[in-house]
């Protein structure tokens, strides 16, 4: 499977939008924690009520549970559909930033590079080691090509990581928004 059939699921959306919910949500607990108050008359009426409520409990609890079961279903059903939306949305909002647009032609241009630095050092291993039978000046010449090569690939690769670690901060920042 590959990462774009994975990156296009709906599995995939709904993590991404339940993990976006989830930092949203943490966000806000601070500021709920400061409005929250128990006065004990409040415990106790509940208590009291409770008690009453108990007797009357069986009666209520097959009607309650088949209740229960349909209205779990619907909402569950809604929030793996919100969830999908969201996640949709967010994936959305990190494959458009530039970060993520860098990183991606960043990274081609990494494995573009890559390959030629392998193709360049195989070649000059092979005409190094019938140069080494002639004359050191070849080998010397493809050597350098090799280091040549090797280090473009090296430098892609390191503004490949730094591409990552924006896009990678960019995205978080998208997230819970």
């Amino acid at each position: 499977m590959s990462l774009t059939t994975i990156t296009r699921s709906k599995p995939f959306y709904v993590v991404a939008g339940a993990g976006d919910l989830a930092v949203k949500t943490v966000r806000q607990v601070p500021a709920k924690l400061s409005t929250v108050r128990i006065e004990r008359k409040d415990v106790e009426k509940a208590v009291s009520t409770l008690q009453a409520e108990t007797a009357a409990l069986p009666a209520k609890a097959q009607t309650a549970a088949v209740e229960a079961a349909v209205e779990v279903a619907d909402r569950a059903d809604a929030v793996y559909t919100e969830l999908l939306t969201r996640g949709r949305k967010v994936v959305g909002r990190i494959r458009r930033q530039q970060a993520t647009k860098d990183l991606k032609r960043d990274a081609a241009t990494t494995v573009r590079r890559t390959k030629a630095a392998t193709t360049t050092a195989k070649k000059g291993a092979a005409t190094t080691r019938s140069a080494a039978k002639g004359t050191t000046t070849t080998a010397r010449k493809q050597a350098a090509g090799t280091r040549k090569a090797t280090k473009s690939a090296t430098t892609s690769a390191r503004k490949t990581a730094a591409s990552a670690r924006k896009a990678t901060t960019d995205a978080a920042a998208k997230t819970g928004s």
